[in-house]
């Protein structure tokens, strides 16, 4: 197995971020960093920046729909006319290039703010100015649009996909293969004889599809978990 900044002349960076606004890394209040993301539209690893938890959260779980063609955080500044009819502008948090060419502009806030501010209704405005060219829609993302589990398994996936293995992905597909009915995360490593690796391996095969939870929850060793539709 390769690290995934290797190739073969040597290390390569992460390509830099993007972000049209300059993010300040320090902060008292809340949890600022970059990840670096492998992207389909640069097929390489860049930079993403996020200035949150539920930012870095939103990243993870975004990426592992599995159709995202690229990402694109701060990207520039949409003009747009208040509720006041007085001009402003606003940086989307994230846009997103799916792979069927469509955009979805994102903005991502902690549902707390959302309701204080009545941002939604701020989000819905931009929204019905916002060009066709930049963005084909609009969401709102907030905290309570999902499930904590989904954040951890999501995070757990984009980790665990960083290093090619196909060895253990074919040894895990095989047992698959054979499956006739429910069995548990453990049960499946053990019978690949390949530890943790058939592990990360499973997970893997989870975002695929080729094996369902029956559950929702963490994937973890007593998930249960039947096979799914294979993957193209």
């Amino acid at each position: 197995m390769m690290h995934p900044l290797m190739t073969d002349t040597g290390y390569r960076e992460p390509l830099p971020s993007l972000s049209t606004r300059k993010v300040a890394m320090r902060s008292r209040t809340s949890c600022r960093g970059f990840i670096p993301v492998w992207l389909a539209s640069e097929q390489w690893w860049r930079r993403i920046v996020f200035e949150s938890q539920l930012e870095l959260m939103f990243i993870q779980l975004i990426l592992s729909k599995g159709n995202v063609f690229d990402i694109w955080e701060q990207p520039p500044a949409m003009p747009y006319v208040d509720k006041n009819g007085k001009r402003a502008q606003h940086f989307f948090d994230f846009l997103v290039t799916w792979t069927d060419g469509s955009k979805t502009a994102w903005a991502v806030k902690p549902l707390e703010l959302v309701q204080r501010r009545n941002f939604d209704r701020e989000v819905a405005l931009i929204a019905s100015q916002t060009p066709k060219p930049f963005a084909n829609e609009v969401r709102l993302f907030t905290d309570a649009g999902f499930q904590r589990h989904d954040a951890v398994n999501a995070a757990r996936f984009q980790q665990l996909s960083k290093t090619d293995d196909p060895v253990a992905d074919a040894a895990v597909a095989s047992e698959i293969a054979k499956l006739d009915g429910t069995i548990t995360v453990e049960q499946l490593v053990k019978r690949t004889a390949m530890a943790g690796r058939a592990y990360r391996a499973v997970v893997r095969a989870v975002f695929r599809g080729d094996l369902r939870q029956i559950r929702v929850g963490l994937i973890d060793y007593p998930t249960l978990v039947k096979r799914g539709v294979p993957s193209c």
